[in-house]
């Protein structure tokens, strides 16, 4: 049998003879129209509708990748319709995040002015360049082009009509500057929120006192040593600010129950974190509202959490452990 991709093919023993060995089957994806697909019942194999399948006869196991319109060339080939960039998704992530919310990102910075759709489609796409961003940040290990092979998995694999591959690193790095950070921060703000359900339901969130239990705290990053990031952001550690790397610091408001992230703020590293919460505060109330916080000290200084926080709160205040309330007035 030889219709296995080459890098399995060593990995398949010799034992099961099929018919048509001897011509044998190009390498390659085996396509079944979609109404001849059938499921017999759960937690069985997909069949293709004919005849009954004998006991042991041979069959051969796929994974189903995509369902496309058929594109037939005029020597007989197959391929699929449609265009790669459409396809790509980011799994079980984008199911928390919701199904057409990049999209509708997207199409809101369009329409707003911010992004320009290009005329053409070649390789990228605002949406998959977005996408792209968000498994670059999940995929620290990987360059970009491996970071793009594990996100196009076996969609790279289909043969479409409209000829796709993974693009060189600097394909990536254009799409990026186009798309901008605000449409990525945008995207933070629709996938930031609790994972462990409302706290009004029992043993969903973690309470304390009826409130939900979160927690803040600060910290700071290395960042490339380019220019424009030290412009940007500056460095610590040094009187003249002459650091290695360039730092961001950052502010993450937290969940208790899923440890998930309700909200963020990042500035340079010379903007303190009492600055970066109260901005939190001021820019989204909601994430405040109904919830507790642990915090450290350092978010107790006279001039940090004591400046916004609300009369009808009520804390608890340890060594170097803090409770911080907000109540709706």
């Amino acid at each position: 049998m030889s219709s296995y991709l080459p890098c399995a093919d060593s990995a398949m023993p010799p034992v099961v003879e099929f018919p048509q060995a001897d011509a044998g089957f190009p390498a390659g994806m085996i396509a079944v129209r979609a109404a001849d697909v059938i499921c017999p019942g759960a937690a069985t194999a997909l069949l293709v509708a004919g005849s009954a399948v004998a006991p042991g006869e041979p069959l051969v196991f796929t994974h189903p990748v995509l369902m496309a319109p058929a594109v037939v060339r005029r020597g007989g080939a197959v391929q699929a319709g449609g265009w790669l960039p459409d396809h790509v998704r980011l799994g079980l992530l984008e199911e928390q995040l919701g199904r057409g919310v990049i999209e509708a990102v997207i199409e809101g910075a369009v329409r707003a002015g911010r992004l320009a759709r290009p005329v053409r489609r070649r390789l990228m796409s605002l949406e998959l360049a977005c996408r792209f961003t968000v498994a670059m940040a999940l995929s620290p290990e990987c360059d970009y082009r491996e970071t793009m092979t594990r996100l196009a998995g076996h969609l790279a694999g289909v043969p479409w009509a409209k000829r796709w591959h993974v693009p060189t690193s600097k394909v990536f790095t254009g799409w990026r500057r186009r798309l901008g950070w605000q449409v990525m921060e945008e995207v933070f703000w629709q996938a930031a929120g609790s994972i462990a359900g409302p706290a009004t339901q029992p043993g969903q969130a973690a309470l304390w006192c009826g409130l939900e239990l979160c927690a803040i705290d600060g910290f700071q990053i290395d960042l490339p040593a380019t220019v424009a990031n030290r412009e940007e952001f500056g460095s610590s550690g040094t009187g003249d600010g002459s650091g290695p790397f360039p730092q961001a610091r950052a502010v993450l408001v937290t969940a208790r129950a899923g440890r998930a992230v309700l909200g963020a703020a990042m500035d340079a590293c010379s903007v303190g974190e009492q600055t970066l919460i109260a901005r939190l505060v001021a820019g989204h109330p909601e994430l405040f509202r109904g919830r507790v916080f642990v915090v450290d000290r350092n978010f107790r200084a006279p001039r940090g959490a004591l400046a916004y926080r609300p009369r009808s709160g009520h804390g608890l205040e340890e060594v170097s452990v803090g409770l911080m309330a907000y109540l709706d007035p």
